[in-house]
């Protein structure tokens, strides 16, 4: 009579966890956003009231705020980019959560509390105000929400309201090119019924268009982007009954 030795299962190694990439078009995002930033600052650093974009009317008032404001947006700008770099999130998981508080406490939260006075004392007409506004009250909101993510553990919704946020945080600097789309189609119609030569209301325009416009293709495609990403492949896996 023969005995039967059990064979041994084959021991089992942990399965790896996949690491999240970048994905492609973050480099060339990177290369132009701090290439539209670099035009931007151009103006403002070295801080001279004279070489300013918006006329002060020699206001350092007014000036210190708007260079605040734009300085404050500038860090949010870089440390928002670092915030998406994947690599830095796999790689140095402490690094990214501190560029994550300079984002926030260095960045957006106080570029918002400048940006109030900034819109108020704005001379580009109602509309721009409106579209700052708009930025203003979005930021504010996703700001918030991915912060309480990030702040609960709850980090799939804090990639989400991060990359809605960045969105909005982008759309100044975007409302840049698109001002020269919009200059030469209002330019286009200056002698025209729609403004007869009135050159207050078209440089209003052109602001007021290039702002709304960046606004809205931005938060569309950010939206687009998480649904696609995020959305759908969630509800595939939730299981039936899940968040009741």
């Amino acid at each position: 009579m023969t005995t039967q030795i059990p064979e041994q299962a084959p021991p089992t190694t942990r399965p790896r966890r996949k690491r999240r990439k970048s994905p492609w078009w973050s480099l060339p995002l990177a290369v132009i956003t701090l290439a539209i930033l670099a035009y931007m600052l151009e103006a403002y650093v070295p801080p001279d009231i004279r070489t300013s974009r918006a006329d002060m009317h020699g206001d350092n008032v007014r000036y210190a705020l708007l260079l605040g404001h734009i300085l404050f947006g500038a860090i949010a700008t870089v440390t928002g980019l670092l915030q998406l770099w994947a690599g830095l999130r796999n790689r140095f998981p402490r690094v990214h959560r501190w560029t994550g508080r300079v984002y926030f406490y260095a960045g957006i939260f106080p570029s918002m509390i400048l940006a109030v006075p900034v819109s108020i004392m704005s001379e580009s007409g109602v509309s721009n105000v409106a579209a700052l506004d708009a930025m203003l009250v979005m930021w504010a909101i996703t700001g918030v929400a991915g912060l309480r993510a990030a702040r609960s553990r709850r980090f799939a919704d804090h990639r989400i309201w991060m990359i809605r946020n960045y969105s909005v945080t982008l759309a100044i600097l975007a409302s840049r090119p698109w001002g020269l789309i919009m200059t030469l189609l209002v330019t286009a119609q200056a002698d025209g019924p729609a403004y007869e030569g009135n050159s207050v209301a078209i440089i209003h325009d052109i602001a007021s268009s290039g702002a709304w416009t960046a606004l809205l293709v931005n938060v569309v495609l950010a939206e687009i982007y998480v649904q696609r990403k995020y959305m759908g492949r969630g509800r595939k896996l939730a299981p039936a009954g899940a968040g009741r």
